[in-house]
């Protein structure tokens, strides 16, 4: 038996020694070799439903990089898809809630008035943007068939990137950096929405080449309608709409010359009762009423009847120019309620 020359005796224990740290640094895959390659397999194909899910998009790498941590993904509806995207901007929206809250407490003192207001619009509007995400997911986990609130998602997302829009539009006149400091989230925000949006038109059925909602509307953006009026609408409620001043029955009446229940309408509002299931009419005698009505959230079904166009009037006159924001400026405001308005006129006075 030949000897080794004493020459490769180095050489021979450097390759012994690469090789036994190569066996421990690959444990796992001595252990089980199909290890890695079945990982890489599932993430493939969790990346294949992410970016087949987030087609048509208009910002396909957020919305890819957001579906596709959710779990078990490949097993998931695409109802399940979109909650998973609107919990994830629901998040979003409350860090952006803390970080306006963080602003107002640190820069109290070198905010101009119209700034505060901006902040404190926000604010309002982040919580509106909350009321409406989860009413999108209560929506998206109900029972009923996808085209049955088709309708309703869309509306409220819209309601939703409308807010971070809004909340911008206070920063407009702004001589400080304060809008720097918030629109970064903000716009990711709409841009999530808005991938919310492209997902839930993959909701709506087709039917002969045409949706089935487009075939059955007759003005689409009103939803489908019946008898002239939004099938949503009841037959009590249309009965309301068509009659008469005089024939109507009103729950509360304002009056400037003070022979109604209340001089102002924002008193009336007041005394309106909360969430009620039932319509509450307040009629509102011919007259110039100087306010700025808002009809908070708490506040539904409230329905304002004048005496008609030009006699019923409510007046105002804000501006950016007195440190008003556009979102405060309005001089009827409806904040996430339903009510309706007949026989006024909305009058901004320069």
């Amino acid at each position: 038996m030949s000897k080794l020359p004493l020459s490769l005796l180095p050489f021979l224990s450097l390759l012994l020694l690469l090789t036994l740290y190569s066996l421990n640094f690959h444990p796992t895959f001595l252990r089980n070799p199909s290890n890695a390659p079945q990982n890489i397999h599932v993430y493939k194909h969790d990346q294949t439903v992410a970016e087949s899910a987030c087609g048509g998009t208009l910002y396909p790498d957020l919305c890819v990089s957001t579906v596709v941590d959710l779990p078990e993904l490949r097993r998931k509806t695409l109802q399940e898809v979109i909650s998973h995207t609107i919990n994830v901007t629901m998040k979003e929206v409350r860090a952006s809630a803390d970080n306006c809250t963080s602003l107002r407490r640190k820069l109290l003192k070198k905010l101009e008035p119209l700034e505060l207001r901006a902040l404190e619009d926000c604010l309002e509007l982040f919580s509106d943007t909350v009321t409406e995400l989860n009413k999108i997911l209560a929506d998206l986990s109900s029972s009923a068939a996808p085209e049955k609130y088709y309708a309703d998602l869309q509306t409220l997302l819209s309601g939703a990137m409308t807010n971070q829009y809004t909340c911008l539009d206070g920063f407009a006149y702004s001589k400080n950096n304060t809008r720097r400091l918030i629109e970064g989230r903000l716009r990711r925000i709409s841009r999530h929405v808005s991938n919310s949006l492209a997902m839930v038109k993959k909701l709506k059925k087709k039917k002969q080449g045409r949706s089935l909602a487009a075939a059955e509307e007759q003005f689409p953006e009103y939803g489908r309608m019946r008898g002239g009026f939004p099938a949503w609408l009841s037959r009590k409620e249309r009965r309301l709409l068509q009659a008469a001043t005089n024939e109507t029955r009103f729950d509360l009446v304002v009056a400037k010359d003070g022979s109604g229940n209340f001089t102002t309408i924002n008193e009336a509002l007041m005394a309106a009762p909360n969430n009620s299931n039932a319509r509450f009419v307040i009629y509102i005698k011919s007259g110039a009423y100087y306010e700025y009505i808002e009809v908070v959230s708490r506040k539904i079904n409230i329905m304002f009847l004048g005496d008609g166009i030009g006699k019923t009037l409510i007046k105002g006159n804000r501006s950016v120019v007195d440190g008003w924001t556009t979102f405060r400026s309005s001089t009827v405001g409806q904040s996430l309620s339903l009510s309706l308005s007949l026989s006024l006129s909305l009058l901004y006075l320069f």
